[in-house]
């Protein structure tokens, strides 16, 4: 097995990944200031194939290749279920879309008609704007780290109070990304007071914002300030209904009352009550794939806190890696 562990354990794991895991299988354990391979140690520990202990001298240990694999298998198991379920909804539109495309050049045309582009970005903000404002049920929109600048906390869009009377719901969910970008964590912090509901996601392919069944506002660029489309055709801004609302169940919610919005206490109890606020925020960004850096910027704490706290997590979880973590705590309503 260990002379052959990179042969057979391709498609699994990267080379680099597959040959760091033989030697931690030969030697039992290796101080972790001795690896030299930052992304292969990575790749085992996000993998399921090994883990750090800092009982003592910080240390990575290899998992039992038995259960490494059942992890990478079901992580594996996972990802086809996602696209399985993305597939079926991109199959339950097709038959509007047929009805489209049969419907005559007449109807086409209008469809046609039913798209603008836009290349000026001050007529962008506004009709992003005024959009906005003119929204009775729901605004969507899908925000990546794609900025012409950093982000402003401070230029929030804060709902206006009629169109909150209308009952209108603002959810935004952001990429991953975005909470490596500077002020991100005060950002969302007033994005929720603001009345936004908010979840993040591994990755985002572009920006969007959505009104209702109403219309889309796209970009034609990452930023979406050198052009954008504005989308009315029904049938469009129905697939992009549906898009979002399946990257939305997806999505790992950031506003949960321990969570981003009340910033919590080491000392404080989580809504899930076995979880401290602090402990349930880190849960939540360790399980949207956030590194220990990312973490430990984002909630304004020292990487070796962060290390500590996901130590106890996966304790309290009774696993041994973040693949199985995640796994676990959305099977027992941990998150």
């Amino acid at each position: 097995m260990r002379s052959n562990a990179p042969h057979l354990l391709e498609g699994l794991l990267p080379e680099a990944a597959a040959s760091l895991y033989q030697r931690l299988l030969t030697a039992g354990r290796i101080r972790l200031g001795d690896i030299d391979e930052p992304e292969g140690l990575r790749e085992l520990i996000d993998r399921g194939f090994a883990r750090e202990s800092y009982v003592g001298e910080p240390v990575v240990i290899p998992i039992e290749p038995a259960r490494a694999v059942e992890n990478a298998l079901l992580v594996a198991q996972q990802r086809m279920l996602e696209q399985h379920r993305l597939l079926a909804r991109v199959l339950e539109q097709m038959p509007g879309l047929q009805h489209a495309y049969m419907t005559g050049s007449e109807e086409l045309a209008s469809a046609l008609h039913s798209i603008r582009v836009f290349t000026d970005p001050a007529e962008i903000g506004a009709l992003s704007v005024e959009i906005c404002l003119s929204a009775q049920r729901e605004v969507s929109n899908l925000e990546t780290a794609h900025f012409t600048r950093p982000p402003d906390p401070r230029s929030v869009k804060v709902p206006p109070k009629d169109v909150v009377d209308r009952g209108v719901k603002f959810r935004n969910i952001y990429a991953r990304s975005v909470l490596d970008l500077p002020g991100s964590g005060e950002m969302l912090r007033r994005c929720a007071e603001a009345g936004w509901e908010q979840r993040i996601v591994t990755e985002l392919p572009m920006k969007m914002v959505l009104i209702d069944e109403r219309a889309a506002l796209l970009p034609l660029d990452p930023t979406g300030m050198t052009g954008a489309a504005l989308v009315r055709a029904p049938v469009i801004v129905a697939m992009l209904r549906s898009y979002f609302d399946l990257l939305w169940h997806r999505a790992l919610p950031m506003d949960s009352p321990s969570g981003l919005r009340d910033g919590g206490s080491a000392g404080g109890v989580g809504n899930s009550g076995r979880l401290s606020a602090v402990q349930e925020r880190v849960l939540r960004l360790m399980l949207t794939g956030a590194t220990d850096a990312t973490v430990a910027r984002h909630l304004g704490m020292s990487e070796r806190t962060v290390r500590r706290h996901v130590a106890t997590l996966l304790e309290l979880l009774g696993v041994d890696n973040r693949v199985t973590a995640a796994v676990v705590a959305v099977r027992d309503g941990w998150v």
